[in-house]
Order: C-alpha cells, then sequence, then structure tokens
C-alpha cells in the first residue's frame, strides 16, 4: 500500500464520486465566504448595523420554513431533480440581484433580502449537499472518504475569502454576484457527472429520497422526544442553544462596533481582511491543533475552550471596552467553532445508538439552532439603549448576556466531557 493510500484510502470505483463531491463542497463554501464580506459591508453601509437585530430573527424564521420545505420535498422529488431544482432557484435569485443591483440601485428592501438570502444560502445548500452525499455512499464508504470530502469546505472557505479579498477593491459588488452566480452553476456539470458514475450501482437515484412519509422533520419530532429522555442529549441542547444565542449576539455587536469606529468607505477593504485572517486562523486549528488537543487532552479540553475564550474575552471587553477586543473575541469565537468545536461536537454522537443520534441531530438542526439564533435576536431587540450607543464603549452592557450563557457553556462542556470519557470507556 502507497503512502497515499495508507492517508486517502479511496477505492476502485471511489474516485469519481469522491473527486465531485469534494469540489461540489469546496464551491458551495467557497462561494458563501466570497460573499460574506460583501454582505457584511452593504449591511453596513445601506442599512445600518442596527438593522441586524431584526435580520437575525427574520432570518432565522425564514431558515426554519425553508428546511421545513426541504424536508417535506424529500418525499416529492429523487436526490437528482431536487438537487437541479434548489440549484436553479439559487441561480435565478443571484441573477435578479445582479439585475436589480447594477439597474435599479439602493432599495432597502432587497438588501434585507439579500442578507437573508445569504443565510439561506448556506443552510440550505449544505443539507442537499450531505443529503446528496448520504444517498451515494454507505457506512464503509462514509467512514473512509467523509473526512477527504468534509476537507472542500474548508479549503473552499480560505479560497473564497482569499479571493473576495483579492478583487474587493476592483470589482462592483453586482458583479461579484454575478460571478458568484456563474461559478455556482458549474455545480449542475458536478452532480450530474457524479449521478451518471452512481446510478449504474445505486439506480434509486431516481427514486424519492424519503419514503413512506419519513422525513426530516418526522425525525425531528421524533428526536424532540429521544433529546428529552436524556440528560446527555439536552446537555448537547443546551450547549448547541448557547453558542447560538452568544454568536448572534457577538455578530451584531462586532458589526456595530465596527460602524462606530471605521469610517464608510473603509468597510469594505476591513471585512475582506478580517474574514481572510479568521479562515486562515480556522484552517490553521483544524489542520494543526483539533486532533492534537482531542487525542492528548481529551474530549473535555476540546469542549472546553471555545466557552472558555469567549468568557475570558467577554469579561475582558466589558471591563476594557475597546475595539481590538472585541475584534480577537470576534475572530476568536467563529475561527475556533469552525474547526475544534464543530469537530468536538459531531464527536459527541459518536457513542449514541445509530438511530437516536440521527433523530437527534435532526431535531438540534431543525429546531434548536433556529430557535436560539432567533432568542438571539429577541434579546438584541429587547436592548434598544445598546444599539442606540454612540460609541463602542457602551457597547459592553451586550456582556450581561453573553458573560452568564458562557458560564452555562463551561458547566455543560464539563458534563459532556465526563459523559463522552464514560461511553467510551464503557464501548458504549
Amino acid at each position: 500500500m502507497s503512502w497515499y493510500q495508507a492517508v486517502v484510502d479511496i477505492r476502485k470505483g471511489e474516485r469519481g464520486k469522491t473527486a465531485g463531491m469534494f469540489l461540489y463542497f469546496f464551491i458551495i463554501v467557497a462561494c458563501y465566504w466570497f460573499l460574506k464580506p460583501l454582505r457584511s459591508t452593504l449591511t453596513l453601509d445601506k442599512l445600518g448595523a442596527d438593522s441586524i437585530r431584526q435580520l437575525k430573527v427574520v432570518s432565522a424564521f425564514a431558515s426554519a420554513g425553508v428546511v421545513i420545505a426541504y424536508s417535506l420535498a424529500l418525499t416529492r422529488f429523487s436526490r437528482i431533480r431536487l438537487t437541479y431544482l434548489i440549484l436553479g432557484a439559487f441561480v435565478w435569485t443571484m441573477v435578479f440581484f445582479w439585475y436589480f443591483f447594477t439597474y435599479h440601485g439602493y432599495d432597502r428592501t432587497v438588501y434585507y433580502c439579500f442578507y437573508i438570502f445569504l443565510d439561506l444560502f448556506i443552510t440550505v445548500n449544505v443539507a442537499l449537499f450531505w443529503t446528496f452525499l448520504a444517498d451515494i455512499v454507505d457506512p464503509d464508504e462514509a467512514s473512509r472518504l467523509y473526512g477527504l470530502i468534509g476537507a472542500g469546505g474548508v479549503i473552499g472557505g480560505l479560497l473564497g475569502s482569499l479571493t473576495s479579498y483579492s478583487v474587493a477593491a476592483k470589482t462592483k459588488p453586482e458583479w461579484m454576484i454575478l460571478y458568484v452566480a456563474i461559478v455556482y452553476s458549474s455545480i449542475f456539470v458536478i452532480i450530474t457527472l457524479v449521478q451518471r458514475r452512481v446510478s449504474r450501482d445505486k439506480p434509486e437515484g431516481t427514486q424519492t429520497i424519503a419514503q413512506s412519509g419519513r422525513t426530516k422533520l418526522h425525525d425531528a419530532l421524533e428526536g424532540a422526544r429521544v433529546v428529552f429522555s436524556s440528560s446527555y442529549f439536552l446537555a448537547i441542547c443546551g450547549m448547541v442553544a448557547g453558542y447560538e444565542v452568544i454568536s448572534t449576539i457577538n455578530d451584531f455587536t462586532f458589526h456595530k462596533a465596527v460602524e462606530l469606529v471605521l469610517p464608510e468607505d473603509a468597510h469594505r477593504g476591513f471585512f475582506n481582511g478580517f474574514f481572510l485572517v479568521l479562515n486562515l486562523l480556522a484552517v490553521g486549528i483544524q489542520l494543526l491543533l483539533t486532533s492534537a488537543i482531542i487525542r492528548r487532552l481529551g474530549m473535555s479540553a476540546a469542549l472546553l475552550l471555545l466557552p472558555l475564550v469567549v468568557l475570558g474575552l467577554s469579561v475582558g471587553f466589558l471591563a476594557f471596552p475597546v475595539f481590538l477586543l472585541m475584534e480577537v473575541l470576534y475572530l476568536s469565537d467563529n475561527a475556533l467553532n469552525y474547526s475544534l468545536n464543530q469537530t468536538s461536537r459531531e464527536m459527541l454522537f459518536v457513542p449514541v445508538e445509530r438511530q437516536d443520534k440521527y433523530r437527534a441531530l435532526a431535531f438540534i438542526d431543525m429546531f434548536v439552532q433556529r430557535s436560539a439564533k432567533a432568542v438571539g435576536g429577541f434579546l438584541l431587540l429587547l436592548l434598544p439603549g445598546i444599539a442606540l450607543g454612540e460609541t463602542v464603549e457602551e457597547l459592553r452592557h451586550v456582556m450581561v448576556i453573553t458573560i452568564p450563557l458562557a458560564v452555562l457553556f463551561v458547566g455543560l462542556a464539563v458534563f459532556l466531557g465526563r459523559r463522552y470519557a464514560r461511553y467510551t470507556q464503557d464501548g458504549k
């Protein structure tokens, strides 16, 4: 066996679909991170940071509705037809934004829609990707190929940010959207080639994905029963919900601080550079630290790093409310979440029985995460005085929400780390 086969265990007949799905995930995440700095810039310049409070609530409800509709669509369409339908919808939506921004200029409602669109873009496309992938691999292939295919997303995020950073100063926003529409359209070709390669072995690709009315929505409702009967699953839900509320509040606070500190003409360059550094840091943590921390220090340490960092920096910003600390807080929060925290959180489901695992995951994805984002938005709406602040120092009061949640996060991380160790030692 060559060194390549030892590291990347791709067997005969798997290279085509592995390469195709790697590129598929790569393009999705690259497109998202190419547009994310632009969205942040347009939000501050056209709507103002205060609008993020309302946008977070609307986006959370819109995402929940779309995910439920997507779940029901699994019982109506084959995987290839559903994929074509969703890809086409997003391509034409991006063409609409390009046309409107080019020929009609500023319109507040359209900018609101663009903010929500990008949230829906990553939510729906990632869900579609994993559904398609799960439908074309068996458990043995998944154990060998998921890590490699998933790396496409990490690399895509880095390249998307790097490309956005490179072209931002020379390209109008509407043309950036059109470029993404063109690149994103290449997924049509990729999935067609993948479908042709796997259809010989898995002809069920022409059938509906979910049979007999069993959808992700059904699993989510069943998952509620599973979650509320287990302290382990409840702790995971608490950790996920707590983080989503913290992340929603930090996102608003960070953008509000940028609006207060930087002039409008500096926003675009700042966000492109900042998000590039964020993705570089996430890739470095994932490649250099994640496995080492989990192997040498254990799951408790892996789960604790993010809440401890967030807690420490939140306390620091409350005591010394300067823009640099807010930057470091937002950077650390997101870089750790996209790397170490996401990996360790997914590992918590490994020792759980398969049926309970997928039902709990469906419940968390469909209800817990989106409800938590909405709660974060509502909490911000209840604090109008903060949003009207004229200095970064006034933003320090937001930390009265995030600090208690971070403390709770720490406690849940300790509990989950110990329970995970017990499960794995018992062979459960």
